[in-house]
């Protein structure tokens, strides 16, 4: 789309492990925003690197980024049957890092990114990329999406297959469902509305209460 050039190229995202995800049950997808990288200028330069191929289980220090942490306490949470006051810290088991292999990690924009972002340029990101963003959610074909801030992006999208709200968690994250998919509607994993704790045993919850049987023992 002619937005590549020297100085700056995309940052591709998507799964890490593809028979890890197939096998997940549920399928779980997290949408956030846009990647960071460098910025010289206040122009981004940088990119041309993968999140799941150059990150998730593959970089010794994955684990202390601040934004992939609640996502790493959540879904290793839900796996193994356990809620915030029940896991050991990040940084003394490492490991519980290895869950980002297996769930379908998008972002909005492609493009490398600040570390905040204004909602009306992430919904230009969105106009720009959404035919990549659909054929994602249709190739993925997840069970669960978890919307980290941006989920009033797709609200119209998803309006199209008949969503309706179905439930809501500490009156600051929303469940919908369309179709055979559950919708979560909830802050980006950096948020300081409410504290980590609630945050991560919310999602867990309703992960919980929406998909009983996924494989908690792995």
């Amino acid at each position: 789309m002619g937005l590549s050039n020297d100085d700056v190229a995309p940052i591709t995202d998507g799964v890490c492990s593809i028979d890890g995800y197939l096998k997940s049950n549920p399928k779980v997808m997290w949408i956030l925003k846009e990647p960071y990288d460098y910025f010289e200028n206040g122009k981004p330069v940088g990119g041309g690197w993968s999140i799941t191929e150059d990150c998730f289980g593959i970089k010794d220090d994955v684990w202390s980024s601040r934004t992939w942490q609640p996502i790493i306490y959540i879904m290793y949470g839900y796996i193994h049957g356990l809620m915030w006051q029940d896991m050991d810290y990040i940084r003394d088991n490492k490991k519980m890092a290895d869950v980002l292999n297996d769930i379908a990690y998008i972002n909005i924009s492609k493009m490398p990114g600040s570390t905040r972002s204004s909602w009306h340029n992430i919904n230009q990101c969105y106009a720009l990329w959404k035919p990549i963003l659909d054929k994602q959610l249709n190739i993925y074909n997840p069970n669960a999406i978890i919307c980290a801030g941006t989920f009033s992006h797709f609200k119209e999208e998803f309006e199209k297959n008949d969503m309706r709200k179905v439930d809501s968690f500490h009156e600051s994250i929303n469940v919908y469902q369309t179709y055979n998919k559950i919708i979560i509607d909830a802050y980006h994993p950096m948020q300081t509305q409410i504290d980590r704790g609630t945050y991560v045993d919310s999602i867990i919850e309703i992960l919980n209460k929406y998909f009983p049987q996924s494989l908690k023992s792995m």
